[in-house]
């Protein structure tokens, strides 16, 4: 008899420890996962003081209707953690909710790549984040997004009357010639077409814009005029017309074996490629090259630009599309 209770005590354990194994079980893989994914979107350029708004989309439940579906954000800037919205049971077939968009303010004033994070968490079900990488600019040489213009001090301002900005001048060749690439907004089209950096790199103009794009007194280089600029010759000059500058504290040259950049003729090139419009949307490539136009055409379809590549020492010349190719602009007076 005490043989028989013996084994009813131990089968009675193995089945507890079964159940709360099995409990166990159950609470750490039966979760599930929420449908579709979760979208955020933010320009990858902004600036100080822009407010953007956000609304998450694209994630839903299943069928079951007890289900709440919470969406929260992390403030890059403060760390702090905000709810946004919840779906509450089914009432009448429709959910019951609370609004889930907000508003974003870049409410830093620094230059520097930060992330936004948007997550949706619901009982039962495995979270799904989104994340948005941003970079906060700055325009101007002085304290702003392109950094390494030590020499400025030295240097006058011209002024284009029909916006009030100012550019950096510089004098080589015989002529005054701006150090900053046209910003001029009456025409062409931001990097990435995002105007943040309309200032910041400059904007990018077809030939037949870029014609026209030069404030009163000032005209787009011809070709000659590059040439001279570089001291007569375009073999082995790139480095007297290249900036070490950064951008948001990166290097935008690479490290070179080819090239000593000196700057001395104070035209500071900087990398910003170029764009190639494909007749539905412009295509931006190549920020290992400066590219600008020059006033002389190759023939009614061309136009010529001069160029430096990262790594290479010359200043090349180019025949391309007058209205496919959008470059930088350097304005000569």
């Amino acid at each position: 008899m005490k043989y028989y209770l013996h084994i009813a005590v131990v089968l009675l354990a193995l089945t507890c420890v079964a159940a709360a194994s099995c409990k166990k079980d159950k609470d750490t893989t039966d979760k599930e996962y929420l449908n579709g994914t979760l979208a955020i979107s933010l320009p990858s350029y902004v600036k100080y003081g822009q407010v953007f708004h956000i609304n998450p989309t694209g994630v839903y439940r299943d069928d079951k209707t007890d289900t709440l579906l919470t969406y929260y954000w992390v403030n890059p800037f403060t760390g702090k953690t905000d709810t946004l919205r919840r779906d509450i049971a089914l009432k009448d077939g429709d959910p019951e909710t609370v609004r889930k968009d907000f508003d974003f303010v870049i409410a830093k004033d620094t230059v520097g790549t930060f992330s936004l994070s948007v997550s949706c968490v619901a009982s039962g079900y495995y979270t799904k984040t989104a994340t948005a990488k941003f970079s906060i600019v700055r325009d101007g040489l002085q304290g702003g997004s392109l950094s390494g213009y030590d020499f400025l001090s030295g240097l006058s301002q011209a002024s284009d009357s029909r916006d009030g900005n100012k550019y950096y001048y510089t004098q080589a060749g015989g002529r005054d010639w701006m150090i900053e690439n046209l910003a001029w907004e009456g025409s062409g089209i931001a990097y990435m077409k995002n105007e943040a950096m309309s200032k910041v790199f400059g904007r990018y103009y077809s030939w037949e814009e870029a014609k026209t794009a030069c404030p009163s007194g000032w005209r787009l280089p011809t070709d000659a005029e590059f040439v001279a600029l570089a001291g007569g010759s375009d073999t082995g000059v790139a480095g007297t017309m290249i900036i070490d500058a950064s951008f948001n504290g990166s290097k935008m040259w690479p490290f070179s074996a080819n090239v000593t950049i000196s700057n001395s003729t104070r035209f500071s090139a900087i990398p910003a490629g170029y764009a190639v419009h494909d007749g539905t949307s412009p295509v931006f490539k190549n920020q290992t090259y400066a590219l600008f136009w020059t006033s002389d055409a190759e023939d009614d379809n061309e136009a010529y630009a001069r160029y430096l590549i990262a790594d290479k020492p010359d200043l090349y010349v180019g025949a391309f599309g007058k209205n496919t190719m959008l470059a930088t602009v350097r304005c000569v007076r």
